[in-house]
């Protein structure tokens, strides 16, 4: 499997089945296996938001009973975060609110400037900020821009080195 993130909303914490870990843990793990574009399997048509599976496989992976599975699928099915759809080989699990809770899976190749708003400079927690201030400054090991690379004020070229930081302090938020 390609290696990929998912957004989780602190707003999760609030959620009706929080407190309930069979639930929560069939639902994040249906969140990691939903399909991020379109595609088929075995002749069946698996949109974006949606996986292939079974209730014994997702008993398997995520190392509850079959029965503690149905249970918390049908309360995510009961409050309308998940459907299911059976086929004779399979069932489709569709997480209900994919768009809105994933949205657009895009990277930016811009670095925030120092004009936007503060949330932007938010993101980082203090034990990132210190470790990232003690280890290197990431944003001085760019090249310095020639006026070529400049188009409209942002800078298009970074060091190979800089796009490795950012991905290591990104996969260090999802821990």
């Amino acid at each position: 499997m390609a290696e990929a993130f998912i957004k989780l909303y602190k707003k999760m914490l609030n959620w009706e089945w929080y407190q309930d870990t069979n639930t929560k843990a069939v639902f994040l793990h249906c969140l990691l296996m939903a399909n991020w574009k379109d595609g088929r399997f075995m002749g069946e048509e698996i949109p974006r938001g949606s996986f292939a599976s079974s209730y014994p496989h997702i008993a398997k992976q995520t190392n509850l009973s079959v029965q503690k599975v149905r249970t918390a699928i049908s309360h995510l099915i009961s409050t309308k975060e998940l459907t299911v759809k059976a086929t004779p080989k399979f069932s489709v699990f569709t997480v209900v609110k994919w768009d809105e809770y994933q949205g657009a899976n895009m990277v930016s190749n811009v670095l925030p400037t120092g004009n936007q708003q503060a949330s932007n400079r938010q993101s980082t927690t203090i034990e990132e900020y210190k470790e990232i201030k003690n280890n290197k400054n990431i944003y001085n090991s760019a090249p310095k821009p020639s006026a070529a690379d400049k188009v409209g004020g942002n800078t298009r070229k970074y060091s190979h080195e800089f796009f490795e930081e950012l991905e290591r302090i990104n996969e260090a938020q999802f821990r």
